[in-house]
């Protein structure tokens, strides 16, 4: 089973992502459904903005065994008023400096 962690925005982490997202890593619901049920190793919070902890906290999970780095809807959602401005950013961080993990997306399932 592939292990997955989750970074959610720090801003918008009590209004959205955890009820959803993480009902998708357990079911292999929505993004997740080419990959099937997965275990949750663990969470964090970007680190504020401009995503200050980012890397430095998806290198964490990954040392904690995540094969998957999932960024929550929280991050790239707007539909509630959450969404950050910083996402391009944090996503091309991720993708230059975790090169053997995958980062996905959970509203455009981009990396998968």
């Amino acid at each position: 089973m592939l292990k997955v962690g989750l970074i959610g925005c720090s801003l918008c982490q009590d209004k959205c992502w955890e009820n959803k997202d993480f009902l998708a890593v357990r079911e292999g619901e929505g993004v997740f459904k080419n990959v099937g049920a997965a275990e949750l190793i663990g969470c964090f919070t970007c680190g504020g903005c401009p995503g200050k902890q980012v890397v430095d906290r998806a290198r964490l999970l990954v040392k904690g065994g995540a094969d998957i780095i999932a960024l929550s809807s929280s991050i790239h959602h707007a539909g509630d008023g959450c969404g950050c401005p910083y996402y391009e950013n944090i996503r091309k961080e991720l993708d230059k400096q975790l090169k053997s993990v995958i980062i996905i997306d959970t509203v455009t399932n981009s990396g998968m």
